[in-house]
C-alpha cells in the first residue's frame, strides 16, 4: 500500500522577519525625463502625463519626447544612445 505525505507551509515557532523599505534615491540636481512614444493611439499623451506627474516628486528640468515610427519597430541604437546621454530616466509604453 502507498502513502501520501502532506506538508504544511505553516510553522508556528518562526517569527516573521522585520522588513523595511529600501532607501529611496532623492536627486538634488534637476533630472531630465525621456519619453518614448511608441506610435500607438494616445501613447504620447499618456506617457507625457505620467512624466509631468513626476514633477511632484522629482526636480524635473525637462521632458524629452522621442517618437518611434511604428509600435512594432524597436528604437534604433543611435536614438537609444542619444536618449541615454540626455535623460536620467526613460518612460516607455509596452503592450496595449
Amino acid at each position: 500500500m502507498s502513502s501520501v505525505t502532506v506538508l504544511s507551509p505553516v510553522y508556528e515557532d518562526v517569527q516573521a522577519a522585520q522588513v523595511a523599505m529600501a532607501p529611496r534615491f532623492t536627486p538634488t540636481e534637476p533630472v531630465v525625463i525621456g519619453v518614448i512614444d511608441n506610435a500607438k493611439n494616445n501613447a504620447k499623451e499618456l506617457l507625457t502625463y505620467v512624466a509631468e506627474g513626476l514633477r511632484a516628486h522629482l526636480p524635473v528640468a525637462d521632458i524629452v519626447v522621442h517618437s518611434k515610427s511604428a509600435a512594432g519597430k524597436p528604437i534604433d541604437s543611435d536614438d537609444a544612445e542619444m536618449l541615454a546621454a540626455r535623460a536620467h530616466l526613460i518612460i516607455s509604453g509596452l503592450g496595449d
